[in-house]
Parts: C-alpha cells; structure tokens; sequence
C-alpha cells in the first residue's frame, strides 16, 4: 500500500495477490490440518495443531478485512470444517506422529514468513500491531513443536563423520 497526501491509498495489484495466495495457502493448512488432527495420537501434537489452525483463521479473518476495506472480496472455501476438538477423534495409524510432525513444522515456518512479508508491507498499525502478534504466535508454535518433537525423538540430529 502507499501513501497518498498523507492518506492510504488502496492496494497495488501485487499486494492484491499476496493477500489472496496466502488467505488460499491458510486454507490448505486448514484442511491438511484437520486430516493431520485426525490421524494424530500424541495430545501434545494434537494441541498444537488446534493452535496453528486457529492462527491460521485469524490471519485469514484479517487479510478478508484488509480486502474489504480496499472493496475487493476474499476467496472463500467451499469446506466447512467443524470445531477441532481434542476428544473428537482417536488416532489412526494412517500416518504417524513424527510425519505429522516434520510437515507441521514446515507449515509453521512457511506460515511465520508470509506473515513476516506481509509486515513489511503493512503501514496501517492495526495491521502491523496485528502482523506483530501473528508472528509471534508461529514462532512460539514453531518453538513448542521443536520442544516436543526433541522429547519423542521425532527431531533427528545430524550424525557426525
């Protein structure tokens, strides 16, 4: 967005699509997210899946005002998923907690750098205050997984030669 005599001017074709990649991005997380739940046996897993998620839609209802605000609509998902909640499902061997893991890990990091792109393009502080706050939920999300995922012996270290 730039500024304008003073004032915010709408946004730029390209920030347009960020905003809309990454609302379509969120929404995949969300549903991997949910089969993810699904199959996961380990609680602590199971928690912090339920937080990313929740990140997730909370990034997702800020960048829909941001675009409305702008008079442009969001994209929406065809899915309604329900409530996750922790005593919902048993696990289910289909794939297993240090997979889960490994690909929740990179959804939280890839998470944490398109929230940390779209700060740097934010000028309203709402938003950055906002984009602030986000960005600190993934890392200590991304922070929490590498805790649990170091005391199952999920996170492999590097052999020496």
């Amino acid at each position: 967005m730039e500024l304008v005599n003073g004032k915010l001017a709408t946004l730029r074709y390209r920030e347009i699509f960020k905003l809309w990649t990454q609302i379509g991005v969120n929404n995949g997380y969300i549903a991997s997210n949910h089969a993810f739940f699904t199959y996961a046996v380990d609680k602590k897993l199971k928690a912090i899946i339920v937080d990313f998620v929740q990140c997730l839609k909370e990034e997702n209802k800020q960048l829909t005002v941001l675009l409305k605000e702008n008079g442009l609509l969001a994209p929406t998902t065809s899915i309604d998923y329900r409530q996750l909640k922790m005593g919902n499902v048993r696990g289910k061997k289909a794939i297993n907690d240090t997979e889960i893991s490994a690909i929740l890990s990179m959804n939280i990091a890839s998470s944490l750098i398109s929230v940390s792109q779209a700060l740097e393009i934010s000028v309203k502080q709402k938003h950055t205050a906002k984009y602030g706050e986000l960005h600190m939920r993934y890392a200590i999300l991304g922070a929490k997984l590498v805790r649990l995922s170091n005391d199952k012996g999920w996170l492999l270290a590097p052999t020496t030669m």
